[in-house]
């Protein structure tokens, strides 16, 4: 991009990009609340309860709990499941080598123990679903992106196809002036027969290069078929024809190289201003009839005037 095109500012829908869907916060979900604060701190109490009726002989069973809860952050739930029985088992042996000769004291804390754990596997199947979740979305949302990108972009040169730039004109605002240039390289055929298709493909991406790196980041480019580039310049016709004269003195200035051959880039654009009542194809066909005209007449640059008839067959060289 030269300095001339870089300070121009015409951008092709003036308005602030949609805000995304609203959703609803995790925290702020039904049963949020419950599974991941009351269920927690009802432990709790549990634990310092038992604690606080049979004395500090029993705290292994806060301990104990712990494990499968830490289990159910980092494993699987079939993982988190054989950590709890490990625990649950634990508790089990050291309460019965050290019984204090209290049954329902003993069943107490091994319940305790088995609902943290059947609650860590709860956890830790809710948390590997939301994870799956997150990666099918994340996955699908990638797939959509390369298929678009594959269905609006020219697998040559990777500029936009047709379908892609109709698609990246459909938010522009009708009221802001936009001029459509239909480009095509005139000596494309002597290219084809001079180096095969080959050639021809090189010759193609140099230009599709050129062209794009000339224009703003605000113009639109892409390819129309064969040797033909579609440009949409956000600007009024004469403005427009202005810059696209600088753009084709600055692609045409220097040979594209094929095969050692240095080949001389020559092309016609053909111009036609957007007017409010007008569908893409219409103004197209304008700019592919001033292209031709420009041809026939030997203009590097040609206008088609819809409105301002004092303009009509100009060209700039």
């Amino acid at each position: 991009m030269n300095g001339c095109e870089a300070e121009r500012a015409h951008p092709l829908n003036d308005d602030q990009p949609p805000h995304p869907e609203m959703t609803v916060p995790e925290w702020s979900r039904p049963g949020s609340w419950l599974l991941h604060v009351a269920l927690p701190i009802l432990f709790v109490a549990l634990i310092l309860g038992a604690d606080a009726l049979e004395g500090p002989k029993t705290a292994y069973v806060g301990v104990l709990a712990v494990v499968p809860m830490l289990a159910a952050v980092f494993a699987t739930p079939l993982q988190t499941a054989a950590v709890g029985l490990v625990a649950w088992l634990a508790a089990l042996g050291f309460g019965t080598l050290a019984s204090d000769g209290n049954v329902q004291a003993q069943t107490v804390r091994l319940l305790i123990i088995a609902a943290c754990a059947v609650g860590a596997v709860f956890a830790a199947r809710h948390r590997t679903r939301r994870e799956a979740s997150a990666l099918g979305a994340e996955r699908a949302q990638r797939n959509l992106t390369h298929a678009m990108h594959e269905a609006t972009t020219d697998t040559l040169t990777n500029i936009l196809n047709r379908r892609g730039f109709a698609l990246a004109l459909e938010g522009h605002h009708r009221d802001v002036p936009m001029t459509l240039a239909l480009a095509d390289c005139d000596n494309f055929r002597s290219v084809n027969d001079r180096h095969g298709h080959a050639g021809g493909d090189h010759y193609l991406v140099s230009t599709a290069h050129r062209l794009t790196h000339a224009l703003s980041a605000h113009d639109v480019v892409g390819r129309w078929g064969g040797d033909e580039f579609l440009v949409a310049l956000p600007l009024p016709l004469h403005e427009a024809a202005a810059v696209m004269g600088r753009v084709r003195r600055q692609i045409t200035r220097d040979p594209v190289v094929v095969k050692g051959d240095a080949l001389t880039v020559s092309m016609t654009f053909g111009l036609a201003e957007w007017q409010p009542d007008e569908s893409l194809s219409d103004v197209i066909a304008r700019a592919d009839r001033a292209m031709y005209s420009g041809k026939a007449h030997g203009q590097q640059i040609s206008l088609d005037v819809h409105v301002t008839p004092t303009l009509e067959g100009a060209s700039i060289p």
